[in-house]
Formats: C-alpha cells, structure tokens, sequence
C-alpha cells in the first residue's frame, strides 16, 4: 500500500534566501530605529542643556530688571551727558560690565527711602562703591575716601541738578551733604542727613554674575547669581527725561551657549 503525503504550503518553513532578506530588513527597521531614538535623545539633551541656561540667564535678568523698575537711583553705570562725544575721557565711555542701583531701605523709618544722604551717599568710608572700579578708569577706591562718590579725585563736586557741573561728561555722579537744596536736611523732616543709599550691585567674577547688597558699610550677602556668564553688558541713556538700562548677558557652558538681552526704564531719578 503505497501512502501519499499531501504537504500544506501554510507549513512550509523559510527558504534560506527567504530568511536572508527577512533578517535584512529587520536589521534596516532596527537600524533607522536606533538613528531616531538617538537623534531625539540628543536632541533632548541639546534642549534640557539650553534650557539650563536659559533658565539660570532668565532668573539673572528678571530679578536685575525688577530692581532697576522699582529702585529711583541708579548708581552705575555714571550716567553720562552724551556718550558721543569724543571730548569726554575714555573712562567716560560705556559699555560696562556692571550694575548697581539703591535697593531702597528705609533707614530713618519715616516711610522715604533714600531722601536725606550723608555727603557719603553709600556711607562706606570709600571712594565710590567698596572694591568696584566706579569711573571705569582702572583704580578701585581712589579719591578722597567718603567725600568722592566718582573716585576722580575731586570731592562733592557735581550736586543732583541733571547738569554736568564738572565738565567730566557725566552728570549727578558727586553730591556733596546739600544734596538737593542749599541746606543738609533734604528732606525738611529736621535731622540731617540720615538716609543714605543701600547698593545692591550686579558684577561678573570670571563667569560667575554676583550679587552683592551693602547696607551701613557692611557686605550683608554676596552670591552667585548665576554661573557659566561668559558677557554681561549694561548701558545707561538718557531719553526724554527717562533713564534706560540695557542689559545684555551670554552664558556659555562650552557646549551650549545663549544670548539674552532686555531694556527696561528706572523711575524718576529726581526728587518729586
């Protein structure tokens, strides 16, 4: 008896050019799979890395834009009667790479900030701003310590009138104690001279941005604002009677780098 054996095609297994390709193309799906995930991981990574420092650069500039809104004294940069004029010292000139404004503490507790300053505007027993290269011309706290809040050389000698009373190109940069008016109480409350400015001060240290806030001759705090800042720019204008600050930063990682920029006005920068 002979016997037939019907074999199903369903049953057959893979041919070995059958698998070869199968193989292939699987190896190709996996392939191109591998290069979209990767790409995407990369992509994400180029992202969180930006983003950290756009953040951190983010966080710098809202909190040095939010002071300058609120604060009425910018101290630096000097402002300055006409950045183009060629007449005025270099050490005029702006950019800088530094900002600092009052941060408006009330010290009398009459309910004023800053109304009524000694003829040391920040009281520090410093030329100028403690250990910051005020005029820009290379020398830190030079002057007449406590009596030249510009660090020229000269004391008391530019009043709060928005004239350039010196000649030096910058405008209101040395009060003397007769800070608005002809007498030393400047705010007609009787005692004399008993509110000077708190600084709060923004400045790079390599490429940490730092802030510093000085109260009484005193360094209360002193941080690290934000870190990897490779720029940080601040100009100073005068338009239409409103004191404009711009404000540039770069902050790059090595690998990463963003580039952020804003301006913003400060309040009246005259007594009412």
């Amino acid at each position: 008896m002979i016997c037939t054996q019907t074999i199903l095609k369903s049953e057959r297994g893979l041919t070995l050019v059958e698998l070869l390709i199968s193989i292939t193309i699987i190896s190709l799906i996996a392939g191109v799979s591998a290069q979209m995930v990767g790409g995407a991981f990369d992509s994400w990574e180029h992202q969180r890395g930006k983003g950290y420092l756009l953040n951190a650069g983010r966080l710098a500039m809202d909190r040095m834009v939010s002071g300058i809104r609120t604060t009425t004294w910018v101290l630096l940069p000097l402002m300055i009667s006409d950045p183009t004029d060629p007449g005025y010292p270099a050490s005029s000139y702006y950019p800088r790479n530094i900002l600092a404004f009052s941060y408006m503490i009330d010290n009398d507790g009459d309910g004023l900030a800053d109304e009524d300053p000694y003829y040391d505007i920040v009281w520090n027993n410093k030329s100028g701003l403690k250990g910051i290269d005020d005029n820009n011309d290379g020398l830190i706290d030079n002057g007449f310590a406590g009596a030249d809040d510009d660090e020229d050389g000269v004391k008391n000698e530019d009043p709060i009138d928005g004239v350039d009373n010196d000649g030096d190109g910058r405008i209101d940069e040395d009060p003397g104690s007769q800070f608005y008016t002809s007498v030393d109480d400047d705010d007609g409350d009787g005692p004399w001279d008993e509110d000077v400015f708190d600084p709060v001060i923004y400045y790079l240290n390599g490429t940490d941005l730092r802030e510093r806030r000085d109260e009484y001759n005193f360094t209360i705090s002193d941080f690290v604002l934000a870190s990897n800042v490779t720029e940080f720019i601040v100009l100073r204008r005068r338009v239409n009677g409103n004191t404009l600050i711009d404000l540039y930063l770069k902050l790059d990682n090595g690998t990463y780098s963003v580039e952020l920029s804003t301006t913003t006005v400060a309040r009246a920068m005259f007594k009412p």
